[in-house]
């Protein structure tokens, strides 16, 4: 049988899209398909967050293989179709594939690609707008979030944020907001397990996103989920999730608006009604990023690749 080996960088930096790596090569494991993580560096493993998804060297893979290649990674994409090695591409961030290589190499990578997976709708149509000759290859998949772990707390008078994301944004934002409210704490999320993590957005009210490019961004969604009111930008990618009450979006760079926004989203977090509404989306998010949309849409993906394979 196939085996789909999903390739990762060697970085250890809590990342989003390196734990969806992880997570889909373990529910493969799950669903009886044989999967794994490919690192460069024999004996590297991420620690940062569990998980068990068994971990191999490049070297490691076998003909028979076939390679979940990251959107960063176009030169890896093509070293493999050079030397017949099967493999898709997997884009977490349709805004990072052009920027990769010059403009031929990267057509020659999706073009030679058996699939290409796509994380959210944003990044699928941005992707069929600049290859739409490659419309076809296009597969649907999804990242899940586990509510046991990320779900609603004790609250405080707290907000939490990603420092790395928009760092002059932030730089410019959370000072003001720190002398507006200074009986607020201003968590800065960066660094830490994913444990750590939950923790803080547990016991937050707001949390403030940063977000870029970025193709379905995993903390605003991690936050919400934990009931807190998320403030901030889309990343374009989030608007397929981006929904009022638990989601007020800001207009990029619209640092006085933002601070507007927070203002009106201490407000509603005080308010017990207004905090009691936002329960229908944190159903509606744990069910769209649930666990079982997750498989579902994974081996559907699996699916359609053997058949390519054929």
């Amino acid at each position: 049988m196939t085996r789909f080996v999903y390739v990762s960088p060697d970085s250890n930096t809590p990342t989003g899209g390196i734990k969806v790596i992880y997570k889909h090569a373990e529910l493969l494991c799950e669903l009886g398909i044989p999967a794994a993580v490919a690192h460069i560096t024999p004996g590297f493993s991420c620690d940062w967050f569990s998980h068990r998804a068994p971990v191999i060297t490049l070297n490691d893979m076998l003909r028979t293989d076939i390679a979940i290649v990251p959107e960063i990674m176009t030169v890896l994409g093509n070293h493999f179709a050079a030397n017949g090695v099967r493999y898709c591409m997997f884009v977490q961030n349709g805004y990072l594939v052009l920027p990769t290589a010059p403009m031929n190499e990267v057509y020659a990578c999706y073009r030679d690609a058996t699939a290409i997976l796509s994380i959210s709708e944003d990044t699928s149509d941005y992707l069929a707008g600049v290859f739409p000759e490659f419309a076809h290859k296009i597969v649907r998949v999804k990242y899940s979030v586990d509510v046991s772990r990320f779900s609603v707390g004790e609250k405080r008078l707290k907000a939490t944020y990603m420092p790395r994301k928009q760092a002059l944004h932030a730089n410019n934002l959370v000072p003001w907001l720190v002398r507006q409210f200074p009986s607020w704490e201003f968590q800065p999320i960066h660094g830490m397990h994913e444990d750590v993590v939950a923790d803080h957005l547990k016991s937050s009210r707001v949390f403030l996103a940063f977000s870029d490019f970025e193709g379905c961004p995993v903390p605003p969604l991690e936050a919400a989920l934990c009931g807190n009111v998320v403030v901030g930008y889309p990343g374009w990618g989030g608007r397929e999730y981006w929904e009022a009450p638990n989601f007020l979006p800001v207009d990029m760079g619209d640092i006085r608006q933002f601070a507007e926004k927070f203002r009106r989203a201490t407000a509603a977090s005080m308010n017990a009604e207004a905090a009691q509404a936002l329960w229908p989306g944190i159903q509606r998010l744990a069910r769209e990023y649930g666990l079982q949309t997750e498989k579902m849409l994974l081996l559907q993906a699996v699916q359609r690749i053997c058949v390519s394979l054929r």
